[in-house]
């Protein structure tokens, strides 16, 4: 995880994120290197480096500045450009797919292991500019940034170029990536519970709603909901083995539903 130089001071943030037609003329050279080395990476020459700079900057190095400094608004953004153009990508490449194997490999492949892992190897952990407030948090902390930072990519190229040069490099950097082994059914509650309530455009959420026992031996309890409200509680000892349960337990109160139903 690289952070900004500590010879470099604020200034120098505050002057690169003024928004300036030829940032040429104002951008520290630091910076300035990393949108080079970005734009290698995406293939595009951006004509909006403000786009590209805000796209690489986490939260922690705008702190008391304006939203729009970092990349929390393009990600949001990217977010959905992201799972439109996998989207579109899976329709095309695997004809013989039904909804539900297509929602399979799209989750793989949009899932915050997989683009952490894509922007890792590309070398975009290199170029991500953070504050001092991240000193310390190690890989956990770069884990989710690079995530972040590739939704944030993907929105930063669609506002400069189109979706469509959006769309080929998204295809071209994430089509090794995709298998057809990954829509086979999972053995995975808290996959098959998603894929299920996707078919009602619902995606299932979870909560941590206590924590108990000692540090050796501490038991969560996590509940999973939809559109907000509670379908099931889940126990384990971890967070991941909690919401596994609950997701497992809300699977089979669905099941008991359905055949309730239809008996």
């Amino acid at each position: 995880m690289l952070d900004m130089p500590p010879e470099e001071s604020l200034e120098d943030m505050d002057k690169a994120l003024t928004v300036d037609p030829d940032l040429s003329q104002s951008m520290p050279p630091w910076i300035a290197s990393r949108l080079d080395a970005a734009e290698i990476i995406l293939e595009h020459k951006f004509k909006d480096r403000n786009l590209l700079l805000h796209a690489l900057t986490h939260p922690s190095a705008v702190e008391e500045r304006a939203v729009d400094n970092s990349y929390e608004r393009l990600e949001f953004l990217g977010d959905s450009y992201l799972g439109a153009i996998i989207a579109d990508m899976l329709y095309r490449r695997f004809p013989d797919l039904d909804e539900g194997g297509m929602t399979r490999v799209k989750i793989s492949l949009v899932s915050g292991e997989s683009l952490s892992r894509k922007a890792s190897e590309l070398g975009i952990a290199d170029l991500i500019l953070f504050g001092s407030s991240e000193h310390g948090t190690g890989k956990r902390g770069l884990h989710s940034a690079l995530e972040n930072v590739f939704e944030a990519l993907v929105a930063a190229l669609v506002l400069d170029a189109g979706i469509y040069v959006a769309q080929e490099w998204v295809c071209r950097v994430l089509a090794d990536e995709i298998s057809v082994h990954q829509a086979e059914e999972p053995d995975n509650p808290k996959s098959n519970l998603q894929e299920l309530l996707q078919e009602q455009h619902i995606t299932p959420t979870y909560e941590l709603v206590a924590a108990a026992g000692p540090a050796h031996d501490r038991t969560f309890t996590s509940r999973v909901l939809a559109e907000g409200q509670e379908l099931a509680l889940g126990v384990g000892h971890s967070k991941k083995a909690a919401e596994s349960a609950a997701a497992a337990s809300a699977l089979a109160a669905i099941k008991a539903q359905g055949d309730e139903d239809s008996g």
